[in-house]
């Protein structure tokens, strides 16, 4: 996934209807196309195929907003990346995932440090008779043979090498288009072809992600369609894509993603995002090999969703991304390419359409509150990362099963990177974004399964010498082979890393001891924040941070804790409402507990224990939202 950026559903309505397309990078001095000719559903007039487009080319016709724009942007995000301008290509110098799931569907090319250039046809997946992978290699355009990459290095079939200095993501690979058969040579010069019955490759088979290989057979009735048409300088644009009922490859019918997820977020803004929809579910994994573009389309306020605000094109690993295990994560970043209208600020209707290799465009209608608007960054708390990377750097080998440690060791490096990174620029993280990366790097450890402890073997003893006859001696008794043991130590974790002055007050440290005798002594170094009893148990005092030193013979371990107070925060403070009509008051408080709501005139408005409030008569009334000992006020007009 992209690197970098999880949350309640809000109002989700998904429609049957599928088609991908794909995601916005531009310039590129590479264009990875692939051109079909039509064969009997080629008309004398036009050749059909698939032709890789820039981001500027394939937005610039489909009214998005700052359409065809391929400016450059010199201010870095959160992850210190080159996003934020138009549809330009993306780079990022990542030498982990972020390089495997940006190359499914797009343009991507590889530069390295002596100034060459590769781009990426596809990846493969060796496996053995059990399914178990063996081995993954990188395919290079014009390159022969398969490439090993790891942590940034290339090495090729004759074991040269060279080191990745970044890459770039510049556009969508196989765009249906049709030309008009007298431009064909022309536009062949200028686009990289492949005839029909050529083949599509792409993807990366990880988790439920999978590479695909297909033959192309682009017809005048494929999806997502588009003209190109030639200018009197040579050049070619491209016309609005077409809805059509053909997939665009042999021997497939058009594909429908039906058993999918869609989930609005928690702001989180942890890959730059100010909105974000993830999609989950069984065929996340086949629409996430095919998936190329995304198009998001705001009405405010209009629920009807008649008369659009805006539309926005979005870019891959930019904006979308994918994961082995959290599925496709689709965000929207406010950046050259996405600008909110005058007055708004994201929250009300929307619509979200995919498009992907071969599927029908899939749909989303969604609506966004203040709760799924991401924040400014600048207010995580540093300590659940400090303690997580410790715990990940802390593991031993030997204390794991071969066959986990294998499976996990990777995910666990990458995850692991992604949070140093992430610490390093703490200032410009979100308290979402970070306890996302924590999650990320938790899964990854949770694949780790604890070894059995080994057991004595015994064997023999040394073969004695013969006894004489005169007194026979009596054979001595085989030895055991002493128990390896292992490297004394302890280990100490607190169930949660924060705790609160109200609501969730305290935690649990707990100690593993390995080869160490003797009770755990806990220290806090400063008890006007929190104490710690002789059991572990820590009990919030102030907002603060304090140090937990446990100690166990000559052995110590030291736990970061944060305290905190308690927020309770409104997605709206005010409502007008008609007589008989209600509204919800949707409230988040942190920690997590019981809400209570209090109407100050219930002959003018009442609410229900889960917030719900309804208008009696004309006039207004001031809901009190309560949790954690934190009130806020909610103002509701009756009509």
């Amino acid at each position: 996934m992209r690197k970098r950026l999880i949350g309640k559903a809000f109002a989700i309505a998904m429609s049957g209807a599928m088609v991908l397309t794909a995601t916005p990078v531009t310039a590129n001095i590479f264009h990875v196309a692939h051109i079909v000719k039509a064969a009997d559903e080629q008309s004398d007039e036009y050749v059909y195929c698939y032709a890789g487009l820039t981001w500027n080319e394939y937005w610039a016709s489909e009214g998005v907003y700052a359409a065809g724009n391929d400016s450059s942007s010199d201010t870095l995000d959160s992850h210190s990346e080159l996003d934020n301008g138009g549809y330009d290509a993306v780079t990022r110098a990542t030498t982990n995932h972020g390089l495997h799931r940006g190359s499914f569907q797009c343009i991507t090319t590889i530069y390295t440090t002596d100034g060459s250039a590769y781009q990426i046809s596809n990846w493969e997946q060796v496996k053995d008779s059990d399914g178990k992978v063996t081995a993954t290699y990188l395919h290079l355009k014009d390159v022969e043979g398969r490439v090993t990459f790891n942590k940034g290095t290339l090495t090729f079939a004759d074991n040269s090498t060279k080191k990745m200095d970044h890459y770039s993501v510049s556009g969508i690979k196989y765009v249906p288009v049709k030309v008009k058969a007298s431009d064909y040579n022309d536009f062949k010069a200028k686009y990289s072809v492949v005839e029909n019955n050529g083949t599509l490759i792409g993807g990366y088979a990880e988790g439920v992600l999978s590479s695909y290989e297909a033959s192309a057979n682009v017809t005048a009735d494929t999806n997502g369609l588009k003209e190109a048409v030639k200018g009197s300088d040579g050049s070619f644009s491209f016309k609005a894509r077409t809805t059509g009922t053909d997939s665009g490859i042999k021997d497939q019918t058009l594909q429908k993603a039906v058993k999918i997820t869609p989930t609005v977020k928690a702001a989180s803004g942890s890959y730059g995002e100010f909105l974000r929809v993830d999609l989950n579910g069984d065929d996340y994994g086949a629409l996430g090999d095919k998936m190329q573009a995304v198009k998001w389309t705001y009405y405010g306020n209009d629920s009807t969703r008649t008369k659009a605000l805006a539309s926005y094109g979005t870019k891959f690993a930019a904006d979308n991304w994918m994961h082995k295990m959290m599925g496709i994560q689709l965000g929207l970043t406010e950046s050259g390419r996405c600008k909110l209208p005058e007055g708004t600020d994201g929250t009300g209707y929307w619509i979200l359409t995919v498009h992907a290799l071969g599927y029908q465009d899939y749909v989303v209608k969604f609506q966004a509150t203040a709760e799924n608007i991401a924040k400014p960054a600048g207010d995580a708390d540093s300590t659940p990362l400090e303690n997580i990377i410790a715990e990940a750097k802390a593991l031993n080998e030997a204390d794991y099963t071969p066959e986990s440690w294998a499976a996990a060791k990777d995910s666990i490096a990458n995850e692991l990177e992604e949070c140093e990174e992430m610490l390093a620029n703490i200032k410009n993280q979100t308290t979402y974004g970070v306890e996302e990366q924590i999650g990320h790097l938790r899964e990854a450890l949770n694949m780790l399964v604890k070894a059995p402890a080994p057991t004595a073997t015994p064997v023999p003893a040394e073969p004695t010498a013969t006894p004489a006859p005169v007194q026979p001696t009596a054979t001595p008794a085989p030895t055991a082979t002493p128990t390896p043991t292992a490297t004394p130590g302890i280990t100490a974790t607190a169930k949660a890393s924060t705790i609160y002055t109200k609501g969730k007050t305290s935690t649990t440290i707990t100690v593993e001891k390995t080869g160490v005798t003797g009770k755990a002594k806990f220290t806090s170094s400063n008890k006007k924040v929190a104490t710690v009893t002789s059991k572990g148990v820590v009990k919030a005092k102030k907002a603060g941070k304090t140090t937990i030193t446990v100690k166990v013979g000559n052995y110590t371990k030291k736990v970061v804790i944060q305290v905190k107070k308690p927020s309770l925060k409104l997605a709206k403070s005010s409502a007008t409402i008609k007589k008989g009509k209600t509204v919800k008051i949707k409230a988040t408080a942190t920690p997590s507990g019981k809400v209570t709501y209090k109407s100050s005139n219930k002959k003018v408005a009442t609410v229900t224990a889960k917030g719900v409030v309804k208008g009696k008569k004309k006039g207004t009334a001031t809901i009190t939202v309560t949790s954690n000992g934190v009130s806020k006020k909610f103002k509701v007009k009756v009509k």
